[in-house]
C-alpha cells in the first residue's frame, strides 16, 4: 500500500501541469484531496461539459447560510485537475479536510451567545458572509481550502502563533527580493516536472523544522487528514494519491498515533450542512479581492495554462489586440520590439524566460509609450479579466436562484463582474420589468444593482442603475430563499415580515415605497392597511412628517409603474391636515437643536408637496407657514425658515419680507432670537441677500448696532448662517460693499460716502464670510 504525496500551491498552472502528468503516470486507485468532505457527492459533476471554471463549491449551514464559505477552482488549479482526472478516469476521489460543520456549529453558538448578551443589537450584530464567526475548519470566505488562507474566526490565540510564509522564505534563501519570484521561476515556469513534488516536500520539511508549532485549528485539520489516509489504507487501496497544500505534506508524512489524533478531534460540535456548485469569477481569484489564497494575475496564469510555449509572444500579441480594440495605436513593429525587450530584460535579470513583470515593463516602455493608462487597461482586462464560470443545470440550487437565472435570460441581463451602467425608460415594458426585478432584489438585500440617486428623482420615467455581479450574491440568494421560491414571492414576504416588525409610521411608508417600486400589488394592499391603521393613531408630529415623502413618491410613481396608487391620496391628505394643525405647537418654545431638526422636516414636507399637484393641500400648508412665520413663541430659526420658503415660492413679496426683517432685527428683539431668525432666513443660498438691497441695509444696520461682546458671542451662529453660501456668492457680497452708498436707501440717509468709515466694516465682513472671501485689497480696488 503506497501513499504518494503531492504538495501543491493553490491556483498554480505549473503545479497543475505537473500534477496532471504525475496522476497520469501513477494511475492511482484513490485520490484524497484537501477540501470539505460535505461536498464529496458533487465531485462527479466536474465531468459534465457544462461545468466551465472558474467555479466554486459553496458550503453553508442550513440554519445560517450567511456563514457559508467558498472553495474556488480555476482551470489551472491543481485541485481542479485532480478532480477532472478522477471524473474522467472513474477513479474514486474524496475530500479529506476537517469538515466545516464543526466550525459552523461553533460560529452559530458564539453568535447566539453574543446576541443573548446584547439583545438590543439584534440582526445588526450578526456577521455577514466572510465576517468573523465562520467555521474554524474553513478558509476565508471567497477562498479555497488553502493552507495559507486565514480562518474566519480569528481569536487572540491565533495571533499568538507566528505563521511562516514558506514561499517567501524559499525565495529569500535563493537570493530573490520578490517573495513570489522563486516559486514562479522554479515551479510555475518549469518545463521538466520530474521529482518536483519530492523537492517541494523536502523544502517544506526543512522549513517546518524551524517554524513554530501549528495552532489548534491547523493541528485538527492535519489530524483529520491523517485519519482519512489511515482509513484509505485500511480499506485496501494500493496506490493512494494525496493532494494537499505543500505546507501540510511533512505533517501528513510524520508518524503519529491514532490515539493522539482522535484526542484532537474528540467532542467537536456539528450542525446540518449543505453544499452546491456556484459560478465564480476571475477577478475574485486575485489577491486584490481579499482572497487569501489568491494569485496576483489570474488572467496571466490562465494564459500560461493554455499557452505554455512562447507564452510571452502570445501575451503581448493579445495586449496589442486589446489596445487596437480600444482605438489605441499598437503596430506589429511595436509588438516585435516589445517581445525583444522582454527577452532582453529576462536575460539581464538572469531569468530563463520573461515573466509577467518583464512583459509588463516592456509593454509600458514600447507598446504603451510610457503611458500608464493603457497598461492599466491591460491589467484590468487581461491580467485579471472578467471571466465568469458556469455550472450545469443539474447542480443543486435554491429555487430562488433558478428563478433569477430564468429572468436574467428572459430580460437579457447578463451577469458580469464589470461595472455596467443601465438606463431604463419606465414607459417601456422592458424597462419596467428590469426595474421591477432590480427593486425586488434590493428588497431581498441582493445588491446586484445600485440605484443611482443623483439622477432626477422628480422625473418619473427614467432610472439609472449600476450593475455588478459578485459571486457572494449566491449566499444572499440562499439566505433569502426562506421567504419564498420566486423573486416576487420572496420580496413580498420579506416586506410583510418587516411591516410586522416596524415600530413607527416612517418605517411603514418606506416599506410601502419599496413595494411600489418592486410592483408587488398584494403587498401594497397589505402595507396600505398597515399605514392607514398606524397613521390613525400616530401622535408624533415628527413621524408624520417623515412618513409623508415616501407616500408622495408612491402617489407620483404609481401611474407610470401601472400600480393603483389612488388609495394613497386620502392618507396623504390626512397626514398633511394633521401636520398643519400640529406644526405651530411643535415649533413653540423649543431650543435651537430641536428647531434645526424641525426645520429640516419642514423642508422635506415642502419638497414632497412641490412634487404633488394638489393645490388645496399646498394652500393649507402655506397658510400654516404664514401663520408660524409671524406668531409669537415660535422658534426664531423656524420663523425665519418658514418666511424664506414663502418668499421663494412667491407667497410673500419683497415689501412684506423687508417689513418682517425690520421687526425681527429691531433693537427690542434679543440678539439670540434675531440671530436665529436670520440663520433660518439666509440658510442655503445668499441670492436673497444679494438681490434685495433693502434687506441688506436692514441686516447691516442691525449688525452695526450690536455691542462688541454681543457680536462676538453670536458670531459662530452668524458664521453658520453664511457657511452655506457658495464661493461666488461670497465674492459678490464682498463686491457689493462698494455700492453701499449708491443704493436709494443709503442716498436718502447720506449723499456722501466716507471711505474711512466704509472700510471699518471690512474686518467684520471677513469674520462673517470666512477665509474664502476675496482679499481686502481686491474689495477696495
Amino acid at each position: 500500500m503506497a501513499v504518494h504525496y503531492f504538495g501543491i500551491r493553490h491556483h498554480g498552472p505549473g503545479c497543475a501541469r505537473a500534477l496532471q502528468a504525475a496522476l497520469a503516470e501513477l494511475q492511482p486507485d484513490l485520490i484524497l484531496l484537501e477540501g470539505p468532505p460535505e461536498a464529496d457527492e458533487l465531485l462527479a459533476m466536474a465531468a459534465d461539459p457544462a461545468m466551465q471554471p472558474p467555479v466554486a463549491l459553496l458550503v453553508y449551514p442550513l440554519d445560517a447560510p450567511r456563514h457559508g464559505v467558498f472553495y474556488p477552482f480555476a482551470e489551472f488549479s491543481p485541485e481542479w485537475q485532480a478532480i477532472r482526472h478522477a471524473a474522467l478516469q472513474q477513479v474514486p476521489i474524496r475530500f479529506m479536510d476537517l469538515p466545516p460543520t464543526h466550525g459552523f456549529a461553533d460560529a452559530i453558538a458564539r453568535e447566539a451567545a453574543a446576541e443573548a448578551a446584547t439583545p438590543e443589537s439584534g440582526a445588526e450584530g450578526a456577521p455577514e458572509s466572510g465576517a468573523e464567526g465562520a467555521p474554524e475548519s474553513a478558509p476565508e470566505t471567497g477562498s479555497e481550502a488553502a493552507d495559507d488562507a486565514a480562518p474566519l474566526d480569528v481569536t487572540e490565540d491565533d495571533f499568538a502563533h507566528w505563521r511562516m510564509d514558506p514561499v517567501g522564505e524559499l525565495s529569500r534563501a535563493a537570493g530573490y527580493d520578490d517573495n513570489e519570484l522563486w516559486w514562479e521561476i522554479e515551479i510555475e515556469q518549469r518545463r521538466d516536472a520530474r521529482e518536483m513534488f519530492t523537492a517541494i516536500a523536502e523544502a517544506m520539511s526543512a522549513l517546518r523544522e524551524h517554524a513554530p508549532p501549528p495552532d489548534q485549528r491547523e493541528a485538527r485539520r492535519e489530524a483529520h487528514m491523517r485519519q482519512c489516509i489511515r482509513e484509505a489504507q485500511k480499506a485496501g487501496h494500493e496506490r493512494i494519491a494525496v493532494v494537499c497544500g505543500a505546507w501540510h505534506v511533512p505533517a501528513l508524512q510524520q508518524p503519529t498515533t491514532i490515539k493522539d489524533d482522535q484526542a484532537l478531534l474528540k467532542g467537536l460540535a456539528k450542525t446540518k450542512v449543505a453544499a452546491t456548485w456556484v459560478p465564480w469569477s476571475s477577478d475574485r481569484l486575485a489577491y486584490a479581492s481579499g482572497y487569501g489564497a489568491g494569485v496576483t494575475s489570474p488572467g496571466w496564469y490562465r494564459h500560461l495554462w493554455h499557452s505554455p510555449d512562447r507564452a510571452g509572444l502570445r501575451w503581448i500579441t493579445e495586449a496589442a489586440r486589446l489596445m487596437r480594440k480600444q482605438g489605441l495605436d499598437a503596430s506589429s513593429a511595436s509588438v516585435i520590439e516589445t517581445v525583444r525587450m522582454a527577452d532582453s530584460l529576462a536575460a539581464l535579470r538572469g531569468l530563463p524566460l520573461p515573466g509577467l513583470t518583464e512583459n509588463r515593463d516592456a509593454m509600458l516602455a514600447v507598446l504603451c509609450h510610457g503611458n500608464d493608462a493603457p497598461l492599466a487597461l491591460i491589467h484590468r482586462e487581461l491580467e485579471v479579466g472578467h471571466l465568469i464560470g458556469k455550472v450545469p443545470a443539474s447542480a443543486t440550487a435554491a429555487p430562488l436562484q433558478r428563478d433569477l437565472e430564468a429572468q436574467q435570460k428572459r430580460l437579457r441581463m447578463k451577469a458580469t463582474t464589470e461595472i455596467k451602467p443601465l438606463d431604463l425608460d419606465l414607459r417601456e415594458d422592458g424597462g419596467r420589468e428590469r426595474s421591477r426585478l432590480l427593486h425586488r432584489l434590493r428588497v431581498l438585500q441582493v445588491d446586484w444593482g445600485t440605484l443611482q440617486r443623483d439622477n432626477n428623482r422628480t422625473g418619473t420615467f427614467r432610472e439609472s442603475w449600476s450593475l455588478q455581479w459578485r459571486p457572494e450574491l449566491a449566499v444572499e440568494l440562499i439566505e433569502a430563499s426562506r421567504y419564498g421560491n420566486t423573486i416576487a414571492e420572496a420580496a413580498g414576504n420579506r416586506l410583510r415580515e418587516a411591516a410586522l416588525q416596524a415600530a413607527a409610521l416612517p418605517e411603514l411608508t418606506d416599506l410601502l415605497d419599496d413595494a411600489v417600486l418592486a410592483q408587488l400589488p398584494q403587498t401594497i394592499t397589505t402595507l396600505l392597511g398597515c399605514v392607514q391603521n398606524q397613521a390613525a393613531v400616530a401622535a408624533d408630529l415628527g413621524h408624520l412628517m417623515d412618513a409623508l415623502p415616501p407616500l408622495v413618491r408612491v402617489a407620483r410613481y404609481g401611474d407610470v409603474r401601472g400600480t393603483q396608487s389612488g388609495s394613497v391620496q386620502p392618507i396623504i391628505e390626512s397626514l398633511v391636515e394633521r401636520i398643519t394643525v400640529g406644526l405651530g405647537g411643535a415649533a413653540s418654545h423649543i431650543d435651537e437643536t430641536a428647531a434645526e431638526v424641525l426645520l429640516k422636516r419642514i423642508d422635506t414636507v415642502q419638497v414632497a408637496l412641490d412634487t404633488l399637484e394638489l393645490p388645496a393641500l399646498r394652500d393649507d400648508w402655506f397658510a400654516t407657514l404664514q401663520r408660524i412665520s409671524t406668531q409669537d413663541g415660535i422658534a426664531a430659526l423656524v420663523r425665519g425658515g418658514a418666511l424664506r420658503l414663502l418668499f421663494d415660492r412667491q407667497r410673500v413679496d419683497a415689501a412684506a419680507l423687508a417689513q418682517q426683517a425690520q421687526l425681527a432685527l429691531s433693537g427690542a428683539v434679543p440678539p439670540q432670537h434675531a440671530t436665529g431668525w436670520l440663520t433660518g432666513l439666509l440658510r442655503g443660498s445668499g441670492l436673497l441677500l444679494l438681490q434685495h438691497d433693502a434687506l441688506w441695509q436692514i441686516i447691516d444696520a442691525w449688525l452695526s448696532g450690536l455691542g462688541t461682546e454681543v457680536f462676538m458671542e453670536r458670531l459662530p451662529l452668524l458664521r453658520r448662517a453664511f457657511a452655506g453660501f457658495s464661493r461666488a456668492e461670497r465674492r459678490q457680497m464682498g463686491n457689493k460693499i462698494n455700492t453701499l452708498g449708491s443704493t436709494p436707501v443709503a442716498a436718502a440717509q447720506d449723499d456722501t460716502l466716507d471711505d474711512s468709515r466704509a472700510a471699518l466694516v471690512l474686518p467684520v465682513l471677513a469674520l462673517l464670510l470666512g477665509p474664502a472671501t476675496a482679499p481686502t485689497d481686491e474689495i477696495t480696488a
